[in-house]
């Protein structure tokens, strides 16, 4: 029976140290499918305030690339709103 919850927990492991490993613009659903440094803002991975060097309009909602400048790309999420994917 133990060795079952080992095999538990190494899968567990295996499929969490994974998880992450969309670059930002893509579409997410959640936190943990963004890589390391960002988060998911309104269904788009973007970098986090903190990770952020550009001008911190990361994460804004925006229209057009021009409104991201000096932020990275304007990026459509899964939910239809675009927003500033950092830099």
């Amino acid at each position: 029976m133990k060795y079952i919850y080992l095999y538990l927990i190494l899968i567990f492991l295996t499929f969490s140290i994974s998880a992450g490993d969309r670059e930002k613009g893509e579409k997410c659903t959640a936190d943990i499918q963004c890589g390391f440094g960002m988060q998911c803002t309104g269904g788009v991975c973007t970098k986090k305030p903190e990770f952020d060097h550009g001008s911190g309009k990361s994460g804004n909602e925006c229209f057009s690339d021009a409104d991201c400048i000096g932020s990275g790309s304007c990026a459509r999420g899964t939910y239809g709103k675009k927003h500033c994917t950092g830099k």
